[in-house]
């Protein structure tokens, strides 16, 4: 008996297939045709599969904050003037808040399962409100999502979500050689199509943009199609983020941060 309920509609959903994870457990794959949500059944081994937060595998993670960076400095400095605060929701080893606070944007992040190795002065305190939050490859870890973005834009006092999950489309479920199932590693549970994104979206009352098929905003602000085809191309991002450099150089957090950091240390002592 199919007892798996989809949590963005509250129905039923139906197995597709079963596949084993971490190399012991066999998981059973569950799809809801009505919000094209698909994930597994209850996860019960992500305590394993978080014992080394960040996976072996993930050789991608400098490329991918450097892109991530490159696409925040153009989208951030187009919507809000580079002013404001922000955030990085499950921001791993901090490098992504790092690189945006040498571009000079006042960038913090927090990670439950992670060490914050590079930006640890710079974390959110109680009452903390961010202009935008980031939460890039964090949804497909989440068993639960709309519950997730409900309460992670609640905590923050924000209607602004950036966030990357690869996506699947026009209900064609991916065979099992697609990569981003992750399947050794446990740790990617939801998977989503950008319609799924978008009734998401709608249930929080805001508007979804996809500016590709990994990359996502849910936003009450509006993009502008100019914006929109420019952050979608990554050699006008490096054109763009060049160009930011020449006319802000002196903007970059770094020293600033420096002495921030050094000053602390000193009453510590």
């Amino acid at each position: 008996m199919n007892d798996i309920v989809c949590p963005i509609s509250q129905k039923s959903m139906k197995p597709i297939f079963a596949e084993t994870i971490l190399n012991k457990y066999l998981v059973t794959y569950y799809y809801c045709e009505e919000s094209g949500l698909l994930k597994t059944e209850t996860a019960y081994w992500l305590d394993e599969a978080y014992i080394s937060p960040i996976a072996n595998t993930d050789t991608g993670i400098l490329q991918r904050n450097i892109y991530n960076s490159l696409f925040l400095e153009v989208l951030l400095g187009n919507l809000f003037k580079g002013e404001g605060k922000f955030l990085d929701i499950s921001g791993g080893y901090g490098i992504l808040a790092r690189l945006m606070r040498d571009k000079g944007f006042d960038f913090y992040t927090t990670d439950k399962y992670c060490s914050n190795i590079f930006a640890n002065n710079f974390e959110p305190e109680i009452g903390f409100k961010a202009n935008a939050l980031c939460a890039f490859e964090v949804l497909e870890h989440i068993e639960n999502p709309k519950l997730f973005l409900s309460n992670t834009l609640e905590e923050f006092n924000c209607r602004t979500l950036i966030f990357s999950t690869e996506t699947f489309l026009n209900d064609q479920i991916p065979d099992k050689s697609w990569q981003y199932y992750s399947f050794e590693t446990g740790q990617h549970i939801t998977f989503y199509q950008p319609r799924t994104l978008q009734l998401l979206a709608d249930s929080l009352q805001l508007s979804y943009y996809m500016i590709n098929p990994s990359m996502h905003l849910i936003t009450d602000l509006k993009l502008s199609p100019t914006l929109r085809y420019i952050i979608s191309k990554y050699k006008l991002l490096k054109i763009l983020s060049l160009c930011f450099e020449f006319k802000f150089p002196n903007k970059s957090k770094s020293l600033d941060d420096h002495i921030y950091i050094s000053k602390g240390l000193k009453k510590s002592r």
